[in-house]
């Protein structure tokens, strides 16, 4: 008795030590072999999922037995011996394995020459499974010790594999939470990303990025509304050549996956092109570059659809419903924030047909001036891009060069029209027109950034200006620029005071001006870009005949 508690307790330590559920069987079954005889061991763990017992770890079964143990289910409700195991959640003794009722007829004929012991695994009440140990019928049957060996190792092994499950499913759960905070923290990193920016440009680059880390796809493309049709406005291609005809501006005409997405207003998607017997003209071409998956979803925001988001992939079988989620909430929040940018572009474009028209306004109080500070915008902003300058900036330029003159719609129309050069004691109301058009307008929250340039657009490089005389980089870069555009449209321009000069003659007189009244930089630019121009429209030389022979 001392060598079987002795055998008891080296089982159940290396038991303990084991990390893997056919090892403690095959372990538990060389333990069981040794202690009570048994011929083979044959476990079942339930799932709670299936209301049944998963195919069988086993040690021992002879080869001829493992297909139907391994293949053959034991549901509880169709087997008298696994629903009496799971009410009782006692130990079942079978002794007459070839006729007993508690075996289905392929168990009675497969086990008829065995006697059977079924001892369910139980953990804190609970039926884990259920370990069925045999012996050979030449042999008496399992005695009321040796059942109480078999229960106790049973009951150690359940333990053990329950800490094994315990272990695994924490480690599931804590690989599928930090996969949900992943997907949360992208989430937010998008919203954060597109929700700041009013830039349709930014919001679909900045998604298309995060998309395609995400996925890991090899098509990614954005497709917005155009009429009757999608219009591609970017597209990514990783490992794949985009086909010509879906370059960015290409139109998409008639059915394919990202039209039934728009039409139905609902994600669709295409398991398998090379599947499907009539394919569409794009998804044709998608097919051919390489890409075997396909998934569509509307850009839906406030019961409006600005587009399709496509993705595609080069494995079939690729964005199942359970792998879509994050893509679904990243496209929800794209639509959105393009909606956002649509709705500040309507904005814009209204307050800038705003300005244009009261900058209108002004130039129309002298056929002289008419279309100068359309002009002037004009060419500040070709010079502000020409000097590299950022967006913003630009954009200040430009509102500042078309706004410029505002103050002049105090200054009375007998002085701008004046058909001769001005007087002396004329020149202080008019030179009050930057400090006028500040006045005018500051109560406008969206031009407090542009006021600087259109206020000191006056000033000298050297410090001689008005109104403030401020000297070199002293004065704003945006003054600077739009200093410069507007003396040379004053310059061209003819006056009834003066003829306009020629674009040469002007040019001229800005170098010699540089360094004085003028920012050299800039004026070095401003040449380059319309000497450039000036080369771009000139005729080619007329050949005489000579030349030609």
């Amino acid at each position: 008795m001392a060598d079987i508690f002795k055998s008891i307790i080296e089982g159940s330590e290396r038991l303990s030590s084991l990390d893997d559920i056919d090892e403690v069987v095959k372990d538990l079954s060389r333990l069981l072999r040794k202690m009570v005889r048994s011929r083979w061991t044959a476990a079942y763990f339930f799932d709670r999922d299936r209301r049944d017992f998963t195919p069988v770890h086993s040690a021992g079964l002879p080869r001829r037995f493992q297909p139907v143990f391994r293949t053959m289910p034991l549901a509880s409700a169709t087997i008298p011996l696994i629903k009496g195991l799971l009410q009782k959640k006692q130990h079942l003794l079978i002794t007459d394995t070839g006729s007993s009722e508690l075996l289905n007829p392929r168990f009675r004929r497969i086990l008829r020459d065995v006697n059977l012991l079924a001892v369910p695994m139980i953990v804190r009440n609970q039926v884990l499974g259920a370990v069925f140990v045999s012996r050979d019928r030449k042999l008496p049957p399992f005695s009321n010790d040796e059942i109480a060996i078999i229960r106790d190792m049973v009951s150690h092994a359940a333990l053990v594999v329950s800490h094994m499950r315990l272990f695994d499913e924490t480690l599931d759960m804590a690989i599928e939470l930090a996969g949900r905070i992943d997907v949360i923290m992208t989430l937010d990193e998008i919203n954060k990303a597109i929700s700041s920016s009013l830039s349709r440009e930014k919001i679909m680059e900045t998604a298309m990025q995060h998309i395609e880390r995400i996925t890991r796809s090899e098509l990614v493309a954005i497709l917005q509304v155009e009429g009757e049709d999608l219009e591609i406005t970017a597209i990514l291609g990783n490992g794949i050549t985009v086909p010509p005809e879906m370059q960015p501006g290409s139109r998409i005409r008639g059915r394919s996956t990202a039209s039934a997405a728009l039409s139905r207003q609902s994600s669709q998607r295409v398991g398998d092109l090379r599947g499907r017997e009539r394919l569409s003209p794009v998804d044709r071409l998608l097919m051919q570059a390489g890409i075997r998956s396909l998934f569509a979803i509307p850009l839906l925001s406030k019961d409006r659809i600005d587009g399709v988001l496509l993705l595609g992939d080069t494995d079939a079988g690729q964005f199942t419903p359970e792998s879509t989620f994050t893509i679904e909430k990243i496209a929800s929040q794209m639509a959105v924030a393009l909606g956002n940018a649509r709705l500040y572009e309507d904005l814009h474009i209204l307050f800038i047909s705003t300005v244009t028209s009261l900058a209108n306004a002004i130039d129309a109080k002298s056929s002289w001036t008419k279309g100068h500070s359309v002009r002037v915008m004009q060419m500040s902003t070709r010079l502000a891009r020409e000097m590299g300058l950022s967006n913003e900036v630009v954009e200040r330029v430009r509102l500042g060069g078309l706004l410029h003159d505002i103050g002049k719609i105090g200054i009375i129309e007998a002085l701008l029209d004046k058909p001769a050069a001005l007087m002396e004691d004329e020149f202080p109301p008019m030179r009050l027109h930057p400090e006028k058009g500040v006045a005018i307008l500051a109560p406008i929250e969206q031009l407090r950034d542009v006021i600087p340039g259109i206020l000191h657009h006056h000033e000298r490089y050297d410090g001689s200006g008005y109104p403030a005389g401020l000297k070199g980089e002293a004065i704003p870069l945006e003054a600077r620029i739009i200093g410069v555009t507007d003396a040379f449209d004053a310059m061209v321009a003819e006056r009834p005071y003066k003829p306009g000069q020629s674009v040469t003659g002007a040019l001229t007189e800005l170098r010699r001006c540089a360094g004085t009244q003028f920012d050299p930089v800039v004026v070095e630019h401003f040449s380059r870009s319309i000497t450039r121009i000036m080369e771009s429209v000139k005729p080619p030389p007329i050949q005489d005949e000579e030349d030609k022979r």
